[in-house]
Formats: C-alpha cells, sequence, structure tokens
C-alpha cells in the first residue's frame, strides 16, 4: 500500500513540475520576444551589485548637518537604486537635453533591466542591456557607468562593463531565471525605451 502511495507521489510530483516548467518556460519566451527587437540598439551589458545593508545620510530640512542611519536593501530601496541610477546615468550621457520636451524622444539611454539573486543565496546584482549612448561618450562610458552607480545607496564595488556583439545572447542570459526561480526578474516598470526607439520596433 505504501509502496502504491509512493508512485503516485512520484507520477503527480512530475506532472506537476512539468506543468509548472512548461509555463515557466512560455514565460520566459514571451519576454524574450518582448524585448528582442531591441537587440539592434544594444552596445552596452552592465552587471551592477548590490549590498545586503548601507548607511544612508539625509541632510537635515534645515541644511545643517546629515542624519545617519543603517538600513536593510528591500524592495523598495532595490527599485528605488535602478531609478536613481538611470537618472543619474541619463543626465551624465545628455546633460539638459533630457529635460528639455523636444529632446527626450532620443535624450535618453536604452536600458533594459533584469535583478538577479532575490530568491536564492547569492548577492542582489542587476544587469542591464544599453543603448543610445551619444559616440562622443562610448570611450569613456565604463567610467561613466561606475560613477554614476557609485552615487547610488546600496551600491557595492563589483561591477562589470563590457560591449555587447550578441545581443540575443546578453538577453538569454539576463531571464534565465524568469520561470524557475524569479518569474519578476525582468524590470519592464523601471526600463527604458526611447520613444524613438519604441516607435521603429512598431514599424
Amino acid at each position: 500500500m505504501a509502496k502504491g502511495y509512493l508512485v503516485l507521489f512520484d507520477f503527480l510530483w512530475f506532472f506537476i513540475n512539468r506543468f509548472m516548467r512548461t509555463r515557466g518556460q512560455t514565460l520566459q519566451a514571451s519576454y524574450r520576444e518582448f524585448i528582442e527587437p531591441l537587440g539592434e540598439h544594444v552596445k552596452y551589458a552592465l552587471t551592477l551589485t548590490l549590498k545586503g545593508s548601507d548607511t544612508i545620510c539625509t541632510p537635515y530640512a534645515n541644511g545643517y548637518g546629515i542624519y545617519k542611519r543603517k538600513a536593510l536593501l528591500d524592495e523598495d530601496k532595490l527599485v528605488s537604486s535602478i531609478r536613481y541610477f538611470n537618472a543619474v546615468l541619463t543626465r551624465s550621457l545628455f546633460g539638459n537635453h533630457a529635460r528639455h520636451p523636444n529632446k527626450q524622444h532620443w535624450a535618453k539611454p536604452l536600458a533594459v533591466y533584469s535583478i538577479e539573486g532575490r530568491n536564492i543565496h547569492k548577492r542582489i546584482h542587476i544587469h542591464a542591456a544599453v543603448g543610445n549612448v551619444p559616440e562622443r561618450h562610448q570611450e569613456h562610458f565604463e567610467s561613466m557607468v561606475k560613477t554614476a552607480w557609485q552615487r547610488c545607496d546600496f551600491a557595492y564595488r563589483d561591477n562589470k562593463i563590457v560591449e555587447v556583439y550578441d545581443a540575443a545572447g546578453w538577453y538569454e542570459y539576463i531571464t534565465k531565471e524568469i520561470g524557475y526561480t524569479d518569474n519578476d526578474c525582468l524590470d519592464i516598470v523601471n526600463s527604458v525605451i526611447p520613444p524613438f526607439i519604441e516607435q521603429s520596433r512598431r514599424t
């Protein structure tokens, strides 16, 4: 009798695991299909790591002194770090053009973000596929990224910035957790697609 239950359990586990894996693979394929047309604009692959805790410095409202507090990295702070990094990098690359109403359709980098490590025992890190970097900044892009990242709370020193020669391969890598350990690893909400690229993608 016990042997029969074990066989039934093994069968059900195999069926559920296969069903969930199939759903995960379908979701992963859908995300990759969504970002694949952006590949022709991608020039850089970024990996940015975060600390699990940090000392946050906030100026007092009266302008005198700084309030320091220890904080743990959570989802809100993670999202805030991505948004702040993107804002600093955009300003570094495009200056005041990024705020000009008639230039905002092109004066921002393409940046597709994914987050890894939230559901497994490893340091949380961000992957990014980046493009639309002005040619005059490409020679110093690595240092610009590192400078922008170090201005963020929870920024860790272990980072990597390289040129991309196979965007499809990089997309596969940064979406590898979808369907397995984190279905939300691709950060669609905070990714940035310049309007002129979005328009070309739809034509």
